[in-house]
């Protein structure tokens, strides 16, 4: 957390307010995230230009201006938040941006991360910087921006002879970007494949169906504004959605919703992984 949805949800929010604005100043209260922020090449990419676009690429908020782009990952805890004060309000702000819309009205863009596994960074430079920087050059293609068709051969080419359980392939940001746990998990519950099968044993017909239902999962949560079972909110610091929603991720023992089998739980590259026995077949 927070997933491809919930980034979604953060870069219209921002864009809203930021594009054909500017970033007045910013200050860091940290030097470093996961990894340490460039002050200055941040200055110069963000500070006093117009903002050109927000958008999002796999789970990174991107801000353009003339002179680059402006990297924003929230990690497993981060969020950002729109406050009317420059002070920091919340614990574990690390970042507080100085904000001027269209209409020279002024906010202050509050970057928070309580394990600061999130990121801060900026590429100066045209498209082509950004395609190479560490984060982008080796991303998988948008599920949203594909025919789930085009999608659904994509991934079973890609996965050939793969022996990988399809939910750690289907979270492999180089086969595809954004899916996270929650709606790979959601996403494999209603194609009804077991997350434990091998992605090399899937046929075309089940991959373009998982296809569609990753697009599904997605557009329906970021509808919903997200999921909030821990730390996200929105911008605002409303919550999203997306939670009651939800068919297996996080419902061990409960009855499955469509056949009432008990919901189980098995461990995957250490995350969790839910799932119905009966529903999800190999």
């Amino acid at each position: 957390m927070p997933e491809l949805p919930e980034v979604e949800c953060l870069t219209r929010a921002v864009r809203e307010v930021l594009k054909g604005g500017r970033i007045h100043d910013f200050s860091l209260l940290r030097a470093d995230l996961r990894d340490p922020i460039p002050d200055e090449r941040l200055r110069r990419v963000l500070v006093g230009h117009r903002i050109d676009d927000v958008f999002r690429r796999s789970k990174y908020m991107l801000v353009r201006t003339v002179r680059g782009f402006g990297v924003f990952h929230l990690g497993m805890t981060g969020n950002m938040f729109f406050e009317e004060t420059p002070k920091a309000r919340r614990k574990h702000t690390h970042a507080i941006f100085h904000v001027v819309d269209g209409r020279d009205q002024q906010a202050w863009l509050h970057f928070v991360d309580p394990r600061r596994f999130g990121r801060i960074d900026a590429v100066e430079g045209e498209a082509q910087e950004l395609g190479r920087h560490p984060s982008f050059a080796e991303l998988g293609p948008e599920p949203l921006e594909a025919a789930a068709t085009d999608l659904g051969e994509h991934l079973f080419q890609i996965s050939r002879k793969r022996k990988a359980p399809v939910k750690s392939f289907l979270m492999d940001q180089r086969v595809v970007v954004g899916v996270g746990n929650i709606y790979a998990n959601e996403a494999l519950f209603r194609a009804g494949i077991h997350p434990a099968q091998a992605a090399g044993a899937i046929s075309r017909m089940r991959f373009d169906r998982l296809a569609e239902r990753v697009r599904e999962t997605l557009q329906e949560a970021i509808a919903a504004g997200g999921t909030s079972v821990n730390d996200y909110r929105h911008v605002d610091g409303e919550r999203g959605y997306f939670q009651v929603k939800l068919n297996v991720y996080d419902r061990e023992g409960e009855a499955c919703l469509i056949c009432g089998t008990r919901v189980r739980m098995l461990r995957q590259s250490g995350r969790s992984t839910y799932y119905c026995g009966k529903c999800q077949r190999h």
